[in-house]
């Protein structure tokens, strides 16, 4: 299910109001100074970087035409500083839930995704690559199974916020998503790896009519595309 149809439209909230249903919109949060720097983050709460504050902004400012119900977010910074701006505008708290931290990466946490310290760590990241969906980084690691069980209970209380409640904004984290989109359309483990969630895409879903939609966000203002359909790792390589 790669995201390819195109349609565009004056804003955001004019693409929401042709849903004609309540939606979960599902952000990541911007980047941060680790992920420019190519480091492992896991769980280590790390700030946004200058680019993160600039994504943080348009996202702030695309969301300026929907109204939104409820906010969550995960209990890691990047993701509450995100959301922040948007809470106080539109006169939502945010819902913090650790459930929704980003998957824990074990003693690997702070090492260069590239440039490795020794041989023998990059062997073992090389394999926890090869089969994220199983295999377990020492340390305390998480696998993406282990992630997925863990965000059933909270996906729950938010698919119900968005059923009573309106527009539903979470802001989280790229393999938490993963998981997330995979339950939401209820992927295989092996689709709900490939699914990308990059730190300026915005996904829509439509729970009624079981769809997903991917928007782009590039700048903070101005016409917006939206992209039937979800972002693929082999289409849209990770940068």
């Amino acid at each position: 299910m790669n995201a390819t149809t195109k349609q565009v439209y004056a804003s955001l909230g004019e693409f929401l109001d042709e849903l004609n249903e309540n939606c979960l919109l599902l952000g990541r949060h911007g980047e941060t100074d680790w992920n420019a720097l190519g480091l492992i983050q896991g769980v280590q709460d790390r700030p946004l970087s200058i680019r993160g504050f600039q994504q943080r902004k348009n996202l702030f400012f695309q969301l300026q035409s929907v109204p939104l119900s409820q906010i969550y977010t995960s209990d890691l910074s990047r993701t509450i500083t995100t959301a922040e701006p948007i809470s106080i505008e539109k006169g939502v708290e945010i819902k913090r839930l650790p459930e929704l931290n980003e998957a824990q990466l074990g003693v690997f946490e702070g090492e260069h995704k590239v440039n490795f310290a020794d041989a023998y760590s990059e062997k073992i990241y090389s394999d926890f690559l090869k089969d994220e969906i199983n295999y377990v980084l020492p340390g305390g690691g998480e696998n993406l199974k282990m992630v997925y069980d863990r965000i059933q209970v909270p996906l729950n209380e938010i698919l119900s916020s968005v059923s009573q409640f309106g527009n539903t904004l979470l802001v989280g984290h790229r393999n938490v998503n993963k998981m997330l989109i995979k339950s939401l359309l209820g992927l295989s483990f092996e689709e709900g790896y490939h699914v990308e969630h990059k730190n300026h895409w915005l996904y829509i879903f439509a729970p009624i009519a079981k769809q997903i939609y991917l928007f782009e966000i590039k700048h903070p203002i101005g016409k917006v595309e939206i992209q039937s359909g979800y972002g693929q790792i082999d289409t849209y390589p990770t940068q």
